[in-house]
């Protein structure tokens, strides 16, 4: 199948939803969320829900899409969203078409102009849209500083359109991401919806390992934004003179 978008995700119920449950979220984007072109949505995202509600609806062609996404994906037309949260790309948001990126975890498009905008959040998840920025580390004007301790209490989602939401507390953050210790492991490539006193953000989980605290074993979880958006006063972690 050389288009392997998911309608599931797209229309944010599980692979297994009755129509009832379809119908219902395809006229919450529609007009609650107010996806419809009449309502100010883009034309373009509009289409695509309605592309994946009419084949939703539709047992025959429903059936041929759920066998088509059990397929190995074609050389060249990208990994499979099949089973599994696709990976966002490394130098940008996700797209599901030219102009149109999609929410770095829940994967619902939004108007190519809140791509950069650094209070812009996803109208559905509440996820952070501006993709965070890579500092390099060494001396450079207005520098990331290295990883700085800071314990603070996280919140975080680890699945989508039904989060399982669990919390930790940090061991390091930077604007490039943070250590989180948590009570259970995490696997490598994850993404996590993070929530605390110093961000929101989309996270990309990059290693892990066990660890000895007072509280018994634990895991310290590796993790990189994807997006981004600082709550903390500007200067906590950024330095604005060389």
């Amino acid at each position: 199948m050389e288009n392997r978008r998911n309608y599931y995700r797209i229309l944010h119920v599980q692979p297994d939803a009755p129509r009832e449950i379809i119908r219902t979220s395809y006229l919450t984007l529609m007009q609650r969320l107010k996806m419809h072109p009449d309502l100010g949505g883009d034309h373009w995202n509009a289409a695509l829900i309605n592309e994946a509600f009419a084949t939703l609806m539709d047992p025959i062609r429903r059936a041929s899409y759920d066998e088509t996404m059990k397929m190995p994906a074609r050389a060249g037309s990208g990994p499979s969203t099949a089973g599994r949260q696709p990976l966002p790309f490394a130098n940008g948001p996700r797209r599901v078409g030219r102009d149109t990126p999609v929410c770095g975890f829940c994967g619902v498009p939004y108007p190519a102009r809140d791509a950069n905008r650094a209070d812009a959040v996803c109208g559905v998840c509440q996820s952070p849209l501006c993709p965070a920025q890579k500092h390099p580390r060494g001396d450079t004007v207005k520098r990331a500083i290295e990883r700085t301790r800071r314990t603070m209490s996280v919140h975080f989602e680890v699945t989508w359109p039904q989060p399982a939401s669990f919390h930790g507390v940090s061991e390091d953050v930077s604007i490039n991401g943070m250590r989180l210790i948590t009570a259970f492991d995490l696997p490598i490539e994850q993404l996590l919806r993070l929530e605390c006193d110093f961000c929101d953000a989309v996270g990309l989980v990059r290693h892990s390992r066990e660890v000895r605290t007072d509280k018994g074993l634990r895991w310290s979880i590796g993790i990189e934004f994807v997006t981004l958006r600082v709550k903390s006063a500007p200067g906590t972690l950024l330095s604005r003179h060389a």
